[in-house]
């Protein structure tokens, strides 16, 4: 898997598109992403918005098993696979549990899915930069 990481609205989108040849057709969106397991991208080589998707998963309280779960197929996706995460771990501290908890749990993500990637790429103003 490919793993796109950067601020929001800095073309991290557009840049994948363009650079790996896909279509908006092919682009999954965490807001409307079921929150199912299995994750329902079989027809999808773009997952935008990671962070939208964990934070409905937190907003669901799903179990410690089921994380493990989604951990596991996340990590396991296609070599093909584009994940599209904004970088939220940046500024000041939440004042709100829930949003420190979130922020925590995204990060926490991105390093896994970091280490197993194929490449890592951070987005800045719509240049690339390749971390991996």
């Amino acid at each position: 898997m490919i793993l796109v990481v950067g601020g929001s609205n800095q073309g991290k989108l557009a840049w994948t598109l363009r650079n790996f040849g896909y279509k908006p057709a092919q682009v999954a969106e965490g807001e409307n992403l079921a929150l199912t397991l299995p994750l329902p991208l079989e027809k999808y080589l773009v997952w935008h918005h990671l962070e939208i998707f964990l934070r409905r998963v937190m907003q669901q309280e799903w179990p410690a098993d089921k994380l493990e779960k989604l951990r596991a197929e996340l990590l396991g996706l296609p070599e093909n696979m584009v994940i599209i995460c904004d970088s939220v771990g940046g500024g000041l501290v939440p004042v709100e549990s829930f949003d420190r908890q979130w922020r925590e749990l995204v990060g926490r993500v991105c390093c896994d899915l970091a280490a197993e990637a194929s490449q890592v790429w951070r987005i800045f103003c719509g240049l690339p930069q390749r971390l991996k």
